[in-house]
């Protein structure tokens, strides 16, 4: 179904102004794969693991004001443009209008936990995009972590009134589906697998984002950086033995993914926070980005395969 040719990291994309890239630290992480079955080529934005922390944190719990702080300010502080996560959100969007993409895929954990003024950021810079995408959420854009009072199911409430939050998301086009696993860190719902299957059916080559990746069933060297990256020993992938360990309806959802006529050419992940790129199966390739709170962006690249006689 699809190639994927070796990834490259950039400071400037085809597609971004260069200008803009250098003020707000930008670096690309560039995936080209060639697909058969395109009428045209396409180009998507990924962006993934930027973990927005809003000025406003008076709903923080007093004892973990410090923890929420240094997070803001330390850890996810770009390090070349000095810039916070907040600033790099509200900055990037023009960018984003401005480029020659034809989607924007929002990997996960774009805010760092489910407070209001986070939620809030969040969806002023959505209103302001002008480019279709998807918000692929996980775990940092649902939970309350931190908070004192907020419970999940009212976070849950406001993640919704962004864009329904769906637990299959689609963008559809006449001879693409792109298509993601929306909260991949808890398992698929019985409504997800249903819609899952319904796009399925339609046999178009299919572009599938995920925040947490799959376990690789043909490379062991996913699973064996992960382990030795976590600092616990643990496999953070989708699979069996993995710590993501699937339930009935996730583990028939990862059987058609992996299926070998399966339509999913490639699989767009982040979570690990480092870059791997390599076979999920035979048929289909998988990419890890790093993480957009360093500066990197996913510039991905569709080709139309072109037969040779």
């Amino acid at each position: 179904m699809a190639m994927e040719k070796d990834s490259a990291v950039s400071e400037s994309s085809p597609i971004f102004n260069d200008e803009d890239a250098k003020r707000l630290g930008l670096t690309f992480e560039n995936v080209e794969l060639e697909v058969a079955g395109l009428k045209r080529d396409y180009v998507f934005l990924w962006i993934a693991d930027l973990h927005v922390i809003a000025e406003d944190i008076s709903e923080v719990a007093p004892a973990d004001l410090e923890t929420v702080l240094a997070r803001r300010e330390k850890a996810f502080r770009n390090p070349k443009s000095k810039l916070t996560s907040l600033q790099i959100w509200q900055q990037i969007i023009a960018c984003l209008n401005q480029s020659a993409a034809d989607a924007v895929l929002l990997g996960g954990d774009i805010c760092d936990f489910g407070s209001l003024a986070n939620i809030q950021a969040i969806k002023d810079g959505l209103a302001q995009l002008t480019k279709p995408y998807l918000y692929a959420r996980a775990d940092h854009d649902i939970a309350p972590w931190w908070l004192a009072e907020r419970k999940p199911d009212e976070v849950n409430a406001l993640e919704r009134s962004i864009d329904g939050n769906d637990p299959v998301q689609v963008l559809e086009a006449e001879d693409l589906l792109v298509v993601s696993f929306n909260v991949s860190t808890s398992n698929l719902t019985e409504e997800g697998l249903k819609r899952f299957k319904q796009v399925y059916s339609k046999g178009k080559p299919i572009l599938l984002i995920t925040h947490v990746p799959f376990h690789s069933q043909v490379d062991p060297s996913l699973g064996e950086k992960s382990i030795s990256r976590d600092g616990k020993d643990r496999n953070l992938t989708w699979g069996k033995e993995c710590f993501y360990s699937p339930n009935g309806t996730t583990q028939e959802f990862l059987d058609l993914v992996c299926a070998k006529d399966s339509p999913v050419f490639a699989v767009l992940a982040g979570h690990l926070h480092f870059s791997w790129h390599g076979p999920l199966t035979k048929q289909t390739s998988e990419h890890l980005f790093e993480p957009a709170y360093r500066g990197n962006i996913g510039v991905i690249s569709l080709k139309r395969k072109t037969t040779t006689k």
